[in-house]
């Protein structure tokens, strides 16, 4: 039955009476070949001795606190993890030379990449999977004395040698380099002193000029013309025109001749009446009357729509900076916290242990039911200190069955021995029946560390079970 459980280590804190660590990633790394045009920025290793290829790795030292001077600088430790060996032998770790910068993306074999002064020499290398440390503290102290002259280590072989370090674009056993830096203390804080009257205020100083006002963009085009509005309603008829006379009239048409008396008698009927004369021709027309006055105006049609806006003109110049304000006082260095974090799918039934190491944010770490560098569940411990207490915060993401109460061990080893269950442990109470339960547990004791040891987590849970569950650790190194 498959069980997802995500870790996420919160803090690791080292507080140590005579200094405390900052641990750094790579900010660029990548290796050359002498005479090779191509550039291997993005390779998953740094391989160093075939065809003669040197490793280049650089670390950012802005990290680091401002104003930290080199006599702040108590030790500086370049780490890498040796991945594969082709060949056993040594190498040597020479700083970049100051006059030939790199960048992770651009670098070939015909950049002209040269050394500076030596950081270590004849490093054997010979076992695949381990770490490999050197002092580098000398060439960090340099960098932050003259800052552009960090361009970082050069790793080379030595004759015969063959071998391939881990890069910061490796996923599968995701050990990059690391330049871990002790700082001096500044030593315990005094009492804070009685707060002394409050200073008159002083006035106000005068504000600074404006910056001059950028010159006005490129007007934009002039839009499209607008439709024509409606026709306006006609206007009122003008007066009838004065009417031509009237034409003359035709000529009467010639009498009938009269029929011959009739004895009187009765008054006869009436004869017919004779035909009616043609109709005289049209007088000619009358002269047109003049115009009627114009009809008032129409209203004026509505405007057309406007056109699309013309492009923004180009910005103006921006104004000249105002006067630079005074540099505050410079702080006090505070103490560094080391933050790592792990994520598990561990498939685990009941009983079998999983082993879990903390590591860098954002990489995964996969359980596995053996210790050793290749699963990757084990880390260096950077600097000697006490590891006094460990605390556990249990949360279920998904609810499952049935109820689980998991316990979790601290493994440490001498040296680079395989590590063992401390005395450090714990065991949370009932998870997992309901989304959103929460369950924590806590140990204390005292379990010294130096340099250089292994450490890693184990995980047994009492019975399988189908939930998702989050942890949260915090081990506590003083």
């Amino acid at each position: 039955m498959k069980n997802l459980i995500r870790f996420a280590i919160v803090a690791l804190a080292l507080a140590p009476i005579a200094g405390f660590a900052q641990t750094l990633a790579p900010s660029q790394d990548a290796y050359v070949v002498p005479g090779n045009g191509s550039n291997f920025g993005t390779a998953i290793t740094i391989t160093v001795g075939s065809s003669s290829s040197v490793g280049l790795v650089q670390f950012d030292l802005s990290q680091l606190p401002p104003g930290l001077t080199a006599a702040q600088i108590q030790k500086a430790t370049l780490t890498l993890f040796l991945d594969h060996v082709n060949s056993a032998g040594t190498i040597n770790v020479d700083t970049v030379s100051s006059s030939t910068p790199w960048g992770e993306l651009t670098v070939t074999g015909n950049s002209g990449i040269s050394a500076g002064s030596a950081v270590a020499t004849s490093a054997p290398v010979a076992t695949a999977d381990t770490f490999i440390a050197m002092d580098a503290t000398a060439a960090v102290q340099g960098w932050i004395t003259t800052p552009s002259s960090n361009n970082g280590f050069m790793i080379l072989a030595n004759a015969g040698t063959s071998v391939q370090f881990d890069s910061k674009e490796n996923t599968s056993t995701s050990h990059p380099a690391t330049l871990t830096i002790v700082l001096v203390s500044n030593g315990p804080t005094g009492a804070t002193g009685s707060s002394g009257t409050n200073g008159v205020n002083g006035s106000t100083g005068a504000t600074g000029p404006s910056g001059v006002a950028g010159p006005t963009g490129v007007a934009g085009p002039t839009g499209a013309v607008g439709s024509t509005g409606a026709v306006g309603s006609t206007g009122v008829s003008g007066p009838t025109g004065v009417a031509g006379p009237t034409g003359t009239n035709g000529a009467t048409g010639p009498t009938g001749t009269n029929g011959t008396n009739g004895a009187t008698g009765p008054t006869g009927t009436n004869g017919t009446n004779g035909a009616t004369g043609p109709t005289g021709t049209n007088g000619a027309t009358g002269p047109t009357g003049t115009n009627g006055t114009n009809g008032a105006t129409g209203p004026t049609g509505a405007n057309g729509t406007n056109g699309s806006i013309g492009p923004t003109g180009p910005a103006g110049s921006a104004g000249t900076n105002g006067a630079m304000g005074a540099t505050g006082a410079t702080g006090t260095l505070s103490t560094t916290f080391f933050q790592m974090y792990a994520l598990i799918n561990d498939g685990n039934s009941t009983g079998p242990a999983i082993y879990f190491a903390p590591i860098a944010y954002g990489q995964s770490n996969n359980g596995n039911t053996s210790l050793s560098f290749s699963n990757t569940n084990m880390v260096l411990v950077p600097l000697a200190c006490n590891l006094v207490q460990l605390n556990v915060g249990a949360n279920v993401q998904s609810s499952g069955s049935p109820a689980v109460a998991p316990s979790i061990t601290v493994m440490h080893g001498t040296g680079a021995n395989t590590p063992t269950a401390t005395s450090l442990t714990c065991t949370t109470g009932s998870l997992g029946t309901s989304a959103g339960t929460q369950q924590s547990c806590s140990d204390t004791g005292s379990v010294s560390v130096a340099a250089g040891d292994t450490l890693s987590l184990r995980l047994i849970e009492t019975v399988s079970t189908t939930a998702d569950i989050n942890f949260a650790v915090t081990l506590r190194c003083q």
